[in-house]
């Protein structure tokens, strides 16, 4: 398993039978400050250019837009299953599905989207490539432990943890991330002290990424299971939308998984 750069998206090689990736901030319409692959209709962005960024986003791997199925993000940790029924949903506007911040299927006719600007990007699938998703987590999500509400699921459908593998996308990184005392408590209480590195005596640099591997190894995935992208998107404005660095006018980037056609 590997994450690389392929047509200015970030692929996840994560098996042969899925096609999962991370989009960048190139290769779109959109223009200033949102230039110029935005993804989000909710950043004031004109819908017709996020429209063909996702066309675009989504025909590097082959797939349509009928295809897609987004939702509308909470930051917290519910997650849906989704089937043939869900095709489409949010894919060209804001109707996706309500209060989700994570995918789950087994459907190959479609492709799992969730929109990020610093959150990190979970991508799950199972060792036969079975079940595939995308999970949301900032630190709320990270606090209220969507990685270990997925390996649940995985459970449910009959999957050890031990047979799940995972991709830690493109996020802002300890280098970037601020927190406060509440943030630092509540990560403390799900994943110890080991993610945070003290700043002064009230704010601490919290490195998100591996707040979640800890989680998802207590949860049963093996480190082995476990990769994480290089890249952190607050250092790189060149490449990615930050939250963090820009505000919130800033674009989103896409995540994407989905089964292929046997």
């Amino acid at each position: 398993m590997e994450f690389h750069w392929e047509d200015s998206r970030i692929v996840f090689d994560v098996h042969p039978g899925v096609d999962a990736w991370f989009s960048t901030r190139l290769g779109g319409v959109s223009v200033p400050p949102l230039e110029s692959l935005n993804l989000s209709f909710g950043v004031g962005d004109d819908p017709a250019n996020v429209a063909e960024n996702r066309r675009r986003i989504l025909a590097l791997a082959g797939r349509s837009l009928s295809e897609l199925v987004m939702p509308r993000q909470v930051h917290g940790n519910h997650i849906e299953w989704v089937d043939q029924d869900a095709r489409g949903r949010g894919a060209l506007g804001p109707g996706g599905i309500d209060r989700t911040d994570g995918f789950l299927t087994t459907e190959t006719s479609l492709v799992l989207g969730m929109g990020f600007a610093d959150c990190v990007p979970l991508f799950m699938a199972d060792e036969a490539a079975r079940v595939v998703g995308i999970f949301h987590a900032g630190w709320r999500g990270t606090a209220a432990q969507i990685q270990r509400q997925a390996i649940r699921q995985f459970k449910a459908h009959g999957i050890d943890p031990g047979s799940v593998l995972v991709g830690i996308g493109p996020a802002i990184g300890p280098c970037c991330y601020e927190v406060d005392e509440p943030v630092r408590n509540a990560i403390v209480a799900v994943a110890g002290a080991t993610p945070l590195v003290p700043k002064d005596e009230t704010h601490w640099w919290l490195d998100l990424a591996l707040a979640n591997r800890i989680i998802l190894e207590k949860s049963g995935v093996p480190a082995e299971h476990i990769v994480a992208a290089p890249w952190c998107t607050g250092c790189r404005p060149d490449l990615f939308y930050s939250y963090r660095i820009e505000g919130p006018k800033t674009g989103r980037m896409g995540g994407y998984i989905c089964l292929k056609s046997r």
